[in-house]
């Protein structure tokens, strides 16, 4: 956009550099902040985020669930929800230092508590007590989910009668005045290969040759 501005103001195009490298790093976020303003490296932490606890991957009835009770209200309404209004008074876990430096003894007590019921349970009766969290889903259950059907993240093109139909991502930007979509399958190895030479000068004859050496 602001390449685009610049030639509506200066009549001038110029060249856009865009990396992977300058894309992808500062995804690392709040990670990275604690090296370049703290001067304090990541360390491994598992599934679990060791600015506060609870705040992870737990064990349910029927698989996992994330949980990020980050204040104090949080960590009481957890309490509350999973019926363990002990641990409000343990000394261990009363201050969020506290519970961080007690993660491993907290961690088993929950997970004895939430694997009485599904995580569907949870996450309702969490989110409704204003505790973030939600399901840790499988790739086909991230893919089946409404969301993903009303955004038409996925969609399908025709490839051949042998293949048939295949699923692919859509076009993550959508527009409102000249959206874009997905027709067309991947090329398969070579499919453009006779197009591709003929369109640099080579006749039917010299690619012919060329295939007979196995150059192409």
């Amino acid at each position: 956009m602001a390449a685009l501005f610049h030639r509506e103001r200066t009549g001038r195009g110029q060249a856009i550099d865009v990396a992977l490298l300058d894309s992808i790093m500062p995804l690392m976020g709040w990670v990275a902040a604690n090296l370049l303003i703290g001067g304090k490296g990541p360390v491994p932490m598992g599934n679990d985020n060791f600015t506060a606890a609870p705040s992870g991957v737990f064990r349910t009835g029927d698989g996992f669930i994330n949980i990020a009770a980050n204040k104090q209200e949080q960590w009481e309404a957890v309490t509350e929800v999973l019926e363990l209004p002990e641990l409000k008074s343990d000394p261990r876990f009363q201050e969020r230092d506290e519970r961080k430096k007690n993660r491993k003894a907290l961690t088993p007590l929950l997970e004895a508590k939430l694997t009485e019921r599904p995580t569907a349970h949870w996450v309702e009766a969490l989110n409704a007590k204003d505790v973030p969290s939600g399901a840790i889903l499988s790739l086909a259950e991230a893919l089946s989910q409404p969301q993903v059907e009303h955004r038409r993240t996925l969609t399908s093109v025709r490839v051949d009668d042998e293949i048939g139909e295949v699923k692919l991502f859509n076009m993550t930007a959508k527009l409102s005045d000249s959206p874009g979509a997905i027709t067309a399958p991947p090329p398969k190895l070579g499919q453009h290969t006779d197009e591709v030479l003929g369109g640099l000068g080579l006749s039917a004859a010299e690619i012919a040759d060329l295939r007979a050496q196995g150059v192409v």
